[in-house]
């Protein structure tokens, strides 16, 4: 698991290898282990390592043995060790013991193909010297990152949007649309980011760039649920579902440091947490968080399971005082606004498991193939839809009855600002500054993408695996485990599982409103004992209203109406200031969301993503910690 970082350009300069020490070292979280890079006329590539697999002889950049071929990767690949055979019976010799070294030769022998043999998360930088061109891919889900800006003839890129910003030469202005869409869904969905200049790649993506050209973005994979196979009947089902979650989570059992797994009680993770006892006899360490108030915590759930299948368990209670010190060190690590309060939880969870693993195992992954979300029993509820009996649903009627599908499932999505309150708040000079008439809905192109398949509860779990999973959920794993040097890893997001599931008929996942029914017959197979399989659904929640009417209250009134607030011009003031007034309690989660927008601002004008100006570069700190080593630097 690596932080990367890079950039080429027509003009070479020492800039660019300033750059991407500068953004390693805004990265030393994600890899403080080693340090290294690579440096050509024309390109700088950096890494900061955090060890996992290959201790020793793992260090990157990885190169081709030609020389020809340079690479700096961020993940994981499971088939590493296969690969390596497919390529030695190639007759190509892969030196180094890392999975990150048998890439450069997986493209010289495969040419960009090679991105559909890797099984795991990735993001990868492949730079071609004898071309001068450079290649970014992410994993299929979007697990880990790339954030890049064209910067002039060049294209600069980075595992976190701070360190990309490190670069002097991106423009900070604010992306409008990009504040509308957070305002609604309390994330920056890809491929925007807070700022204009700046994108985020998405999941299942490359990036192809010729110094001097305009990028080429190509989607080689997303998830299509298209694909339904009726005639799987549940039991064929859960041996299939069972059969690949188990393989999926032997994969991921493969570390050289410590390992551990999250539990939070709930179905996923306690399934994923079994399954590694089973395979795994040595003592695994598990996690979870609980709060004084009953209804939010689970960890009660979280102590029946790891005694049920004898786990080392370590809890930390979250109070409303943590919740001030996680707000700044979420948007810090985001590098933009963010407004699940889940990653309160999530931030405390891996600090707690850093304490005694380096990897660990989730269940994230899991409600967007295995119609996990409450919100999906909608689809029984409306008319000329009934799951169980895989009938074609008439969606052009089922439109003209219900209003649009796009309508209907952005009023359940939206839980930040709803609309109404949104464009009431809206001052009209920020409002003629959106691209389309107010209010917008954002999920009409996604959703237009599944047109034409048959299945309701299809369509949307096909949109929530493309947006919700990598935008929101995603997004809060990979920043909160790295922000604590902490690899996370979700057999659910395995490929074999997602291929395989995704054909599953709807009915076997929804069944007469019991949610994620397949997956609760295979850990009824002795995994979990039953009140764990089949007790009530509770998300990662927190009691966020009770912490906004107590505790914060007085701090989000004072930072909402502060003259900084009030002269960013996004709202007209009068609005805001009654709104933030009257507190209301249905506003919990509209007033966190505006919370988090301004104090995301508040935190950048301090200083958490300042560019690095040209005088400075000399100052730069240290790129590795007292525990680093350096890799030796390569030069054409």
């Amino acid at each position: 698991m690596c932080a990367i970082a890079g950039e080429v350009t027509l003009a070479p300069t020492a800039l660019s290898a300033h750059f991407v020490r500068a953004a390693c070292a805004r990265m030393l979280h994600r890899g403080p282990d080693e340090a290294g890079f690579f440096n050509s006329p024309q390109a700088s590539l950096g890494m900061r390592r955090l060890k996992v697999i290959g201790l020793n002889g793992g260090s990157q950049p990885s190169r081709s043995l030609d020389g020809d071929v340079v690479c700096v990767f961020n993940g994981e690949i499971y088939n590493h060790k296969r690969l390596r055979q497919v390529l030695a019976e190639r007759g190509r010799v892969v030196e180094g013991s890392s999975d990150a070294h048998v890439i450069p030769a997986l493209y010289q022998e495969f040419g960009l193909d090679f991105v559909h043999q890797l099984e795991g998360m990735f993001a990868i930088a492949l730079y071609d010297t004898v071309n001068t061109r450079l290649h970014l891919f992410t994993d299929r889900a979007g697990k880990k990152p790339i954030f890049y800006s064209q910067v002039g003839s060049g294209l600069a890129f980075a595992s976190e949007l701070p360190a990309l910003m490190a670069h002097p030469d991106i423009d900070r202005a604010i992306d409008p649309l990009a504040i509308d869409q957070y305002l609604s869904y309390r994330v920056v969905p890809a491929p925007h980011t807070i700022y204009a200049q700046a994108r985020k790649l998405e999941p299942g993506s490359r990036l192809s760039f010729t110094p001097g050209q305009a990028p080429q973005i190509e989607r080689y994979w997303h998830a299509d649920f298209s694909r339904t196979d009726d005639s799987i009947g549940m039991q064929e089902a859960v041996d299939g579902v069972e059969q690949r979650l188990l393989a999926a989570v032997e994969d991921r059992l493969e570390a050289e440091v410590p390992l551990g797994a999250m539990l939070s009680g709930g179905l996923d993770s306690s399934l994923v947490v079994a399954m590694a006892k089973r395979l795994r006899p040595q003592p695994l360490h598990t996690f979870s968080v609980g709060f004084q108030q009953d209804a939010f915590d689970e960890s009660p759930f979280a102590r029946r399971v790891s005694r049920f299948c004898g786990t080392e368990h370590h809890e930390y209670q979250i109070s409303a005082d943590d919740v001030r010190v996680a707000v700044d060190a979420i948007l810090t690590h985001m590098g933009e606004p963010f407004a699940f309060p889940s990653a309160i939880a999530s931030y405390y969870m891996y600090r707690l498991a850093r304490r005694e693993v380096t990897v660990v195992l989730t269940g994230d992954g899991s409600d967007e193939i295995f119609a996990g979300y409450n919100r999906y029993k909608i689809t029984t509820q409306l008319p000329a839809l009934k799951l169980s009996d895989q009938k074609k649903v008439d969606l052009q009627g089922l439109a003209q009855a219900n209003g649009s599908l796009a309508e209907q499932y952005q009023a359940v999505l939206i839980d930040g600002v709803r609309q109404g309150i949104k464009h009431s708040l809206y001052s009209q000079a920020f409002a003629q500054r959106l691209p389309e008439p107010a209010p917008f809905n954002y999920l009409r192109e996604r959703l237009a993408a599944s047109e034409g398949q048959p299945h309701l509860l299809n369509r949307l779990m096909q949109m929530d695996y493309g947006f919700w999973l990598p935008d929101a959920q995603l997004v809060k794993i990979d920043r909160m485990a790295m922000a604590h040097s902490v690899e996370p890893r979700s057999p659910m997001l395995d490929q074999r599982v997602v291929d395989y599931v995704t054909r599953l008929a709807p009915g076997l996942k929804l069944q007469d409103g019991n949610e994620k029914a397949v997956l609760k017959k295979v850990a009824a197979r002795g995994y979990l004992p039953d009140d764990i399989i089949h007790r009530r659904k509770q998300e990662l929640a927190v009691p966020l209203e009770h912490w906004l009417a107590t505790h914060l209250r007085e701090d989000i009134q004072a930072t909402l109406t502060s003259e900084q607030a009030l002269s960013r011009g996004y709202f007209d003031a009068d609005r805001l200031r009654a709104m933030v007034a009257a507190f209301q309690p249905d506003h919990t989660y509209a007033l966190w969301t505006l919370y988090m927008l301004e104090r995301w601002h508040q935190l950048a004008e301090q200083g958490f993503d300042r560019p690095v100006r040209h005088s400075e570069w000399e100052q730069l700190p240290p790129t590795g910690s007292r525990h680093a080593t350096e890799s030796l630097s390569h030069s054409l």
